[in-house]
């Protein structure tokens, strides 16, 4: 459930609590599963309206989502927490369905009857069986295993003792990007369901490759008659060294694409894509600092020939 809940909605930012309310019961008449059986694509986008609104028509859930933005709210609050008192029946007054598909579409976190605030957004008295804490734990992980994906071994201290887990790295997150594992947290002390566990990571820096998005840039130092007479030079990559070839007369600074040798690109909402970006590879003169006297008198000959 990727999208802003305003435009799930289809309300602008400024509504107030009964235009959200005649949004939502226009949308759910479409969407309802009563009304689309097997189809999934609307049960999909039935279960993001009734999130969207369990958000916007509670204040201080709202407030909280104004400031955090969608993908860090959702980093900082769990479906329980979302869902937890938002009273749908009195939503679902008018539309000719009642509230209970909730309850089988949610597994039970279709709201409650009472509007008894939620934890975690300043709310009244709890009610039952109380969500575990979360845990939050900094992980470092390979550039490249950042870059292509892969999957890291953990071991987690919980209130109840260690852990053993197998995480996955989403391929293309960079660094500081955060991996919610639902349920990895620690236990409830009142019977209720675990925490999550919250990985924020910290990607280590490559020896030689540099990263904007989903492309790579290595600084290639090469001689200068290299640069000037042609020839090739290895660019590193991370699907090993590529050779490439160096046409003559090529100016300091100068880059070479090599196409589909970068990080997986993430889409904002999507995640990752599946589509790989490009590597560039600068072409940069290694200038000697110590000349030796034949080195110097080649050059000293080339500056007068006015090269």
């Amino acid at each position: 459930m990727a999208r802003d809940y305003y435009d799930v909605l289809g309300v602008a930012r400024d509504s107030d609590a009964q235009a959200l309310k005649k949004a939502f019961r226009a949308r759910a008449k479409e969407l309802h599963p009563d009304k689309n059986p097997d189809n999934p694509k609307a049960e999909e986008q039935f279960k993001e309206l009734n999130e969207a609104y369990a958000v916007l028509s509670d204040e201080s859930k709202r407030k909280q989502y104004d400031a955090f933005g969608h993908q860090r709210f959702h980093e900082k609050f769990s479906s329980e927490d979302i869902f937890r008192g938002t009273d749908f029946s009195s939503a679902f007054e008018g539309t000719g369905f009642g509230s209970d598909i909730l309850d089988a579409l949610f597994g039970g976190r279709g709201g409650g009857r009472g509007g008894v605030g939620g934890a975690g957004f300043g709310g009244g008295q709890r009610r039952g069986p109380q969500k575990g804490q979360d845990i939050e734990r900094e992980v470092e992980v390979a550039f490249a295993e950042a870059a292509l994906g892969g999957e890291r071994r953990l071991r987690i201290m919980r209130s109840d003792g260690p852990r053993e887990l197998t995480v996955r790295v989403p391929a293309g997150i960079e660094d500081g990007g955060k991996i919610r594992v639902r349920s990895e947290g620690n236990p409830s002390p009142s019977g209720g369901p675990a925490g999550d566990l919250m990985l924020r990571l910290k990607v280590a820096a490559h020896p030689s490759l540099t990263r904007e998005g989903g492309d790579l840039h290595a600084n290639i130092l090469l001689p200068l008659s290299t640069l000037v007479l042609g020839g090739t030079a290895m660019v590193p990559t991370l699907d090993g060294d590529k050779k490439i070839r160096v046409k003559p007369g090529t100016a300091s600074g100068a880059q070479q694409r090599l196409s589909g040798l970068g990080a997986v690109r993430r889409d904002p909402e999507r995640g990752a894509t599946g589509e790989r970006g490009d590597l560039y590879a600068h072409l940069i003169p290694a200038i000697p600092v110590e000349l030796e006297d034949r080195t110097r008198a080649l050059f000293e000959q080339l500056r007068e020939f006015g090269g």
